[in-house]
């Protein structure tokens, strides 16, 4: 091996790695990437790049061979956090992923990159940020249930829920350079269009019927009664009397947002997720017999 430089460029590359580097070093190079959990996303398109070796390395290996190609993908604010700062000048830490020959002299791991001079006269926005995570937000679509589940009855209330296991915030995190936002959407209330003219909306996810326990145990804060039968509404069927209300769940989602490495936050425009399906709605008469 000739020359002192490349020397000082391994031992660069050692010195700041860490224990967690095998681990950050296979962290793949992707627009967006979510934990185990789905509730959280990362987004770093415009952090991460592929070169020829390590900064400031030329493209060739050393007699004329190619050298690896690295990656560095920006770790998240969390792991910036932990690791604090690591040099004189402004910068970042990101993992060092390299493929291809050589590979002896480029370990990878965890290095700390300077900042572009650029981004001392081109602040981050928050705001931006906040509003690029908010979009890379995935929101459930909710699922309907009602009891009666076959057909509801006149003058009989409807129990009306959606799924609870949706019923939790999901956040979602923006980074360029040192600065990241994190959007936080909280599902508040479900507003019911019932398809005869009605709206109600109620707060949270409603109360599931639970046919294992006896009725007058049983509560809910969700529920509707309507005045008429269907008959004469929409059928998948074109049956006049299979006719179902038009029925709509709309969650929505009250969204709010903090900025790392800048003052920022607040709240942003609510979300909101949909469903919508048929009830049918049955005029049931009674016969009263004299002895």
């Amino acid at each position: 091996m000739s020359g002192g430089g490349i020397g000082r460029r391994v031992f660069v590359v050692i010195a700041l790695s860490v224990s967690s580097s095998t681990a950050l070093a296979a962290r793949a190079v992707a627009d967006v990437t979510a934990d185990a959990g789905g509730n959280t996303v990362t987004v770093g398109a415009s952090n991460s790049e592929g070169s020829q070796g390590l900064p400031g390395h030329p493209a060739g290996g050393s007699g004329g061979r190619p050298g690896p190609a690295c990656f560095y993908t920006l770790l998240p604010a969390s792991e910036q956090a932990a690791m604090g700062i690591g040099g004189l000048t402004p910068g970042a830490w990101y993992s060092l992923d390299c493929a291809g020959p050589s590979l002896g002299l480029f370990p990878g791991g965890v290095v700390w990159r300077p900042a572009p001079a650029s981004s001392a006269t081109s602040p981050v926005s928050p705001t931006a940020l906040a509003m690029q995570a908010i979009r890379s937000l995935v929101l459930p679509t909710p699922s309907i249930h009602v009891d009666p589940p076959g057909y509801s009855v006149v003058n009989l209330a409807t129990w009306l829920w959606v799924d609870s296991s949706v019923w939790h915030p999901l956040s979602a995190t923006a980074i360029a350079g040192r600065v990241s936002a994190t959007a936080v959407a909280t599902p508040r209330d479900v507003t019911w269009q019932m398809g005869d003219g009605s709206t109600l909306t109620c707060v949270g996810p409603g109360t599931p019927y639970r046919s294992d326990l006896p009725a007058n145990s049983q509560h809910t804060r969700c529920s509707y009664i309507y005045r008429q039968p269907s008959i004469g509404q929409p059928s998948v069927d074109g049956d006049p009397n299979n006719g179902a209300f038009p029925v709509s769940a709309t969650i929505r989602w009250t969204v709010t947002w903090f900025a790392v490495g800048a003052p920022g936050g607040g709240v942003l425009p609510s979300l909101h997720t949909i469903a919508a399906a048929g009830i049918r709605v049955e005029q049931v008469e009674s016969i009263g017999t004299g002895f």
